[in-house]
This record gives structure tokens, sequence and C-alpha cells, in this order.
């Protein structure tokens, strides 16, 4: 009984052990809810501004398009006046056959020549008649989609302030995270300051402490670069040429897109809490939730420029920052 009893303790203890939220952790949280604030916040604004240049391209639209109604309803109106004009004549010539069919005293050749006349002004007020009917008919479709035109823009205009609304509502959500992931930033500086002086404190008083190359390697994500730089956190490459960014191993997609100040990133999850990062300058190929084998390419590397480039990479386990350099393949390591 005892022994159950102790089981249980046991369980429980590490069970709350194993949920409990460290700061670090806390703060990987609040960097990546920030990321990904930050990518929504970015394609909001770049939906916004490509509703506005469709805004915009429809006003001027709509201004075209009512200039071109009024010069068809100043012809239109033309062609009423000539229309009444043809009425005013053909009635003109319909009397005078009339009176001269009732006057004995009119030759037969006289009828004949008026109703000749009579006839060609019948016809010719038809075709005028028919002419009008068909210009009606096309200012009535003009006026209609004019109609049509003006309501899409209204609707559009609706869109833009209801996507500015959500911009507004994101960017309050956003700066108030930053705020929250500034504070656990502040607190886990705080515990790595105390951290590196119980090391060095540990340093004198046992000697050195001996860094061990981890059980798994990757490649390089980048075949061409020039030189590099490693951080006791990540390793920045410094390329010229424009080639494919790959991935070190298989994984999933965990964000792919754009970080204001930060440029172009891509976060793969290798599983078992192992995790990479790739940031610079890139042209990304791959969207969140893509699943990626060794080798993919997830993105090609810009140079607009003559002056080299740098991308960075870093190994995080457990969202915590490994010494990246001791992750990279001997070849690798080797051929830097």
């Amino acid at each position: 009984m005892r022994k159950g009893l102790l089981l249980l303790t046991l369980i429980s203890f590490n069970l709350q052990a194993a949920v409990k939220v460290t700061p670090a952790d806390e703060l990987s949280r609040h960097r990546n809810q920030v990321m990904e604030m930050g990518a929504r916040l970015s394609s909001l604004e770049k939906e916004i501004g490509a509703k506005n240049n469709l805004y915009l391209s429809s006003i001027e639209q709509i201004k075209q398009f009512e200039a071109d109604i009024k010069l068809y309803k100043d012809h239109l109106k033309e062609i009423q006046k000539q229309v009444k004009l043809s009425q005013e004549e053909n009635t003109k010539i319909l009397k005078s056959y009339l009176l001269e069919s009732e006057s004995e005293s009119t030759e037969l050749w006289q009828r004949k020549v008026h109703l000749e006349l009579l006839k060609q002004a019948q016809v010719k007020l038809k075709d005028r008649e028919t002419q009008l009917a068909n210009f009606e008919s096309k200012v009535n479709e003009f006026d209609q989609k004019l109609s049509s035109l003006k309501q899409d823009e209204e609707e559009l205009a609706k869109v833009i302030d209801e996507l500015e609304t959500r911009k507004r509502i994101a960017m309050e959500k956003y700066l108030e995270q930053v705020e929250k992931k500034k504070k656990v930033e502040k607190i886990v500086s705080t515990q790595k300051v105390k951290t590196r002086l119980a090391e060095v404190k540990k340093t004198f008083g046992q000697g050195p402490v001996v860094q061990k190359r981890p059980d798994r390697v990757f490649p390089n994500p980048l075949d061409d670069f020039m030189t590099y730089t490693a951080s006791p956190k990540g390793v920045t490459f410094k390329y010229s040429s424009i080639q494919p960014v790959k991935a070190v191993g298989p994984g999933k997609v965990v964000f792919a897109g754009d970080l204001s100040n930060y440029g172009q990133v891509v976060l793969i999850d290798h599983g078992n809490d192992l995790r990479t990062v790739l940031l610079g300058k890139m042209n990304v190929r791959v969207k969140k939730n893509d699943v990626v084998k060794n080798g993919d390419i997830l993105a090609y590397t810009q140079n607009n420029s003559k002056e080299a480039q740098n991308l960075y990479f870093e190994v995080r386990k457990k969202n915590t920052a490994q010494n990246t350099i001791l992750w990279l393949e001997t070849n690798g390591v080797s051929k830097i």
C-alpha cells in the first residue's frame, strides 16, 4: 500500500514537472505569437494595398464611363431631333398628298410624284426611328453598367473599411503581445545573467565545462557561400549569388513569410522538439503546414546589389537556441 502511494506521489510530481512552463518557454511562445501576428499584419497591409489600387482603378473607370455616356446621350439628343424633323416632314408630305388627291385639277403624274415622296419620307422616318431605338437601348445598357460599377465601388469601399478595422484591431493585439514579450525577455535576460554567473563560479570551482557535439547533425542550407560567422546561437552565411535555400532535414513548415524588420523567415519543425530557423532576403517557395524532405528547396536567395548578403541559420531545441555550429555535419563544418 505504501509502495502504491509512493508511486502515485512520484507520478504526480513528474507530471507537475512536465507541465511546468519556464520563462524561456514563455518567451519562445510570445516570440512565435509576435512573428505570426506580424505576418498577419503584413498580409493585411498587402491586401489593403491591393484593394486600394483596385478602388482607385474603379474610380477612374467610372469617370471615363461617365464621360463616354455623356457623349452618347448628346448624340442621342441629335438623333431625337432628326427623328422629330423627319416626322414633321412626313406629316407635311402626307397633307400635301391628301390635298392633291381630293383636288380634281391635280394631274395623275403629280399624284404619283407626291406618293413617291411620301414613301421615301416614310422609309427615311422608319430608318431614323430604328436608329433611335437602337441607340436608346445602348445608352440604357451603359446606364445599367455604370450603376453596377458604382455599386461595386461602394462594396469595395466597405471591404476596405472592414480590412482597415481588422488591421487596427490586429495592430493593437500585436503591440500588446510585443509588450508582453518585452516583459518576458527582461525576466529571461535576468535569469541568463544569473545562470552565467553560476556557470562562471562553477568554472572556477570545478574546472572547464566541455561542450559535446550533439547526436544529430545537419548539412548546410546553402551550397555556395563566401564565408560565415558563428555566434553562440546561430551561423550567418555570407553569399553573393542567387541560389536555392534547402531544407536541412525532413519536417513540417511552421512559419513561412515576411516579418517586419527581420525579412523573410522559414521555420521548420523536425520533430522531437527540434526546429531550424532560416532568416534573410529570400524568395520563399513554401507555405505553412507544407511537409518537406531533406534537400527540398524552401526558397531562393535574393541579391539586388553588388554587396554580399547574409542568411542566418539557427537550430532550436525545446524552443531554446543551440550552439548551431556544432549541429552542422563534419563535411559542412570543414567546408566552412
